[in-house]
């Protein structure tokens, strides 16, 4: 029997929390799911609890594959996927009792392609919720999501798959899958393709994702060395989307004032929170600079440009009179900016 939702739980170093996850996906007052534990080559036991609740629950089933990253992740929990909608919860998440219901229920009374909600930052002091990027509470057809993807950078709606449910029907029919070239940073291009292809769309107001802020996850850490490759690779797959749906002149300024006030601080706070000598920092700044996503940006964006806050226009103000050194001493009398890759 095909269940209504596949839940497809990504598991790599989330031991200590990846039990209050699948309790939080067994605890749902939607009975009619299925729960994909994909182990991605964890070293830790996240493999051997999730076997474990597979034992204990027929709804449980667990993928073990070789390490590939989340995008490989994911596109293996896809292709095992039997749901009439696909949800994604990251393993080191929880959500509350009512999520896939109520999601599910929106989807189908409205014959929806993707439904969302508003989520919970959790740290260890406090909870903030975070409502929808979209306008809530009204069915958004064809003709508004298209509008909405010219400002998909400025609204930020692409962020995170998992506020979503998608129709496994959709991913299918547009062959959507993750890109696995690209290791972190893979939810703006998938969500880019697949809010593209969708003809009926739903957000609710409602908090039923509770993200955690986990320190000592990959995208918190304060040096990442491979996001200069990873965003890059983000860059030219949004590229491709754009000039593959001849969305490319549209969107050019949402995509170049998003690298300027968000993907170029993160780069250049990345880069000098390395433990480089400061000679291989400076190398590594002009380096960025020389990219071409970030050449285009920083060539196109006005200085004075409104959506850019005072301390943005000065980053970017240094970069295109490229004062190396200013920017150095910038980013370092700051301290290192908090660039999560889930945020890239």
């Amino acid at each position: 029997m095909t269940p209504l939702v596949s839940i497809i739980v990504p598991m790599y170093n989330v031991e200590p929390f990846i039990e209050e996850c699948i309790n939080s996906l067994l605890a749902q007052t939607l009975s009619d799911i299925e729960i994909i534990l994909v182990n991605d080559g964890t070293p830790d036991r996240s493999g051997e609890i999730a076997a474990a609740y597979a034992k204990r629950d027929a709804r449980v089933q667990v993928i073990h594959k070789k390490n590939g990253g989340l995008s490989s992740a994911r596109n293996a929990g896809i292709k095992a996927a039997r749901g009439t909608y696909i949800g994604f919860v990251d393993g080191d998440d929880y959500v509350s009792p009512a999520m896939f219901q109520r999601l599910a229920q929106e989807a189908e009374q409205h014959r929806l392609d993707i439904a969302g909600c508003g989520f919970y930052k959790q740290s260890e002091d406090r909870r903030v919720y975070v409502p929808p990027q979209l306008e809530t509470g009204r069915m958004l057809t064809k003709t508004d999501i298209a509008e909405q993807l010219q400002r998909a950078h400025e609204t930020r709606f692409i962020w995170y798959v998992w506020r979503y449910v998608y129709r496994r029907e959709l991913l299918e029919r547009a062959n959507l899958r993750f890109d696995e070239d690209i290791r972190f940073a893979e939810d703006s291009p998938f969500n880019l393709s697949a809010f593209y292809e969708a003809e009926r769309v739903k957000m609710l107001d409602e908090g039923l994702y509770i993200y955690r802020e986990n320190p000592n996850s990959l995208t918190e850490r304060p040096y990442k060395p491979a996001m200069d490759e990873n965003i890059q690779k983000q860059y030219q797959a949004k590229l491709a989307f754009y000039n593959q749906c001849g969305l490319a002149a549209v969107c050019k300024e949402d995509l170049d004032v998003y690298i300027c006030k968000h993907q170029l601080p993160m780069l250049l706070a990345n880069a000098c929170a390395s433990s480089q000598p400061p000679k291989d920092i400076k190398k590594q700044i002009r380096q960025i600079l020389s990219y071409d996503m970030v050449r285009q940006a920083v060539r196109h964006t006005p200085f004075r440009h409104e959506k850019l806050g005072r301390g943005e226009r000065l980053v970017l103000g240094l970069c295109k009179w490229r004062l190396i050194f200013l920017i150095k001493l910038f980013f370092e009398t700051r301290g290192t900016m908090k660039g999560s890759a889930k945020q890239a």
